[in-house]
């Protein structure tokens, strides 16, 4: 993926995550990056959140951050998978 592309997502998920977005916001912006690149979105997004993890976020804003993990990890019931559920694995283990 391109660096732009990264730079731009990583800003819009940091923007949306300091403005305290809903759960709803923050999965239907991931499904969204998933639709439009695939595995590369996904595994995008999931490492952008977790890196999120590492600031202060309100208790809210944090579940909201680990729900979609989950959902990209398929750590959650499947219909809340987005995407394949598997993008905290290596592009090539997947």
């Amino acid at each position: 993926m391109m660096t732009e592309i990264r730079v731009n997502y990583e800003k819009a998920i940091n923007q949306m995550i300091v403005q305290g977005t809903s759960r709803q916001a923050l999965f239907a912006f991931i499904n969204d990056m998933v639709d439009g690149y695939g595995r590369a979105g996904g595994s995008l997004a999931f490492n952008i959140l977790n890196d999120a993890l590492n600031n202060d976020l309100s208790e809210e804003v944090e579940e909201a951050v680990v729900d979609a993990l989950e959902a990209l990890s398929g750590q959650c019931h499947r219909r809340c998978w987005i995407g394949s559920g598997d993008y905290h694995l290596a592009p090539k283990a997947a």
